[in-house]
């Protein structure tokens, strides 16, 4: 039996602890500029209302979010006068915000997560279709979702007895991708940045921005798992093109992982993923529809779903996932 589920949002950590609906002013003289994944940090000191000096840190989006808006590591100079705009703390002891916007003496403004409204956003689509799947595809996301939502276990799952005791002693610090590990297959396919699709001969490569796992699949006749695989986190995949022009990826030879199958969902060497893709929009969209059977941790089978669209060819970027970085967050918590 396939149970239908929603799935959860696919970001490193939740921001429930920023008042999203509030927003805090820091002028200052910028003294750190972290420019590494998952997330930039910005530090600016300036000093609070009875004058005394004080230091705001401020995380910011990842390098490839704020690459796209514009920004660069020469962006801005350590001991440049700034002001912040940005989402405080719920604990206004914590002089930690989720960063919105910064201005530089000259007027020019960066923003950190999204474009104001009225400003021109780049091209939605390319010249060209895509007529085999390859291309650049954004995944649709629901960006108050990215920020706050989706942070723990689905909660409508099928589980084994197995699969409940982990739900149930959940903590989100404990999140492999909290130490940069790679991730797995199909959370991979959750993952909120874009993908590079490229078809060549019988094989479709794929490559996520911002994470070191590629994925290849076989599109030979009759092609399997073979016996040099050596299981792993990604498994080996095989597809099909249907008659319906429907892409079938079938996926198998994975490796134990923890929270291998999404947030909080361990996966066993049983796991099998299928997904089916299909062309959308003329070629501009890609829809989604993929199954996860693990009997180990699944009383069923579960079937998600997903949307892209396909973008503008651009180099993405390269800079590595910092352990250090990752878990700065976790100093204010």
């Amino acid at each position: 039996m396939t149970l239908m589920v929603t799935g959860a949002a696919n970001a490193h950590h939740s921001r429930a602890a920023f008042d999203l609906s509030s927003t805090i002013e820091v002028e200052g003289t910028l003294s750190e500029m972290s420019w590494r994944n998952p997330h930039a940090f910005l530090v600016v000191d300036s000093f609070d209302e009875n004058g005394n000096a004080v230091r705001w840190t401020f995380e910011g989006h990842s390098i490839a979010g704020l690459t796209r808006l514009g920004w660069s590591p020469e962006t801005f100079n350590i001991g440049e006068r700034v002001v912040v705009a940005a989402r405080p703390n719920r604990n206004a002891d914590r002089r930690f915000g989720l960063l919105n916007h910064i201005t530089r003496a000259d007027g020019t403004t960066f923003y950190a997560f999204s474009r104001p409204e009225g400003s021109a956003p780049p091209p939605r689509r390319p010249v060209a279709p895509s007529t085999n799947f390859s291309g650049i595809w954004r995944p649709i996301v629901d960006s108050q979702q990215a920020l706050v939502g989706g942070f723990e276990p689905p909660t409508d799952w099928p589980y084994t007895e197995k699969g409940r005791a982990e739900v149930d002693r959940f903590n989100l610090n404990d999140d492999p991708g909290l130490d940069c590990v790679p991730y797995p297959m199909p959370r991979l396919t959750r993952w909120p940045y874009n993908q590079r699709w490229t078809v060549s001969g019988d094989n479709i490569t794929i490559i996520h921005e911002q994470a070191s796992s590629v994925r290849n699949v076989s599109l030979l006749p009759g092609a399997s798992v073979p016996p040099s695989h050596v299981p792993d986190q990604v498994g080996y995949s095989v597809g099909q093109i249907d008659a319906d022009g429907t892409l079938v990826v079938t996926t198998r030879g994975f490796a134990a992982t923890t929270w291998g199958s999404e947030r909080g969902v361990s996966s066993s060497e049983q796991k099998r993923v299928v997904e089916r893709y299909r062309l959308s929009d003329g070629g501009y969209g890609l829809e989604l529809v993929y199954e996860i059977t693990d009997p180990e941790y699944l009383s069923e089978t579960v079937e998600l779903g997903r949307s892209f669209l396909l973008v503008s060819d651009y180099p993405f970027t390269e800079v590595e996932c910092d352990a250090v970085t990752a878990r700065r967050h976790l100093q204010f918590d």
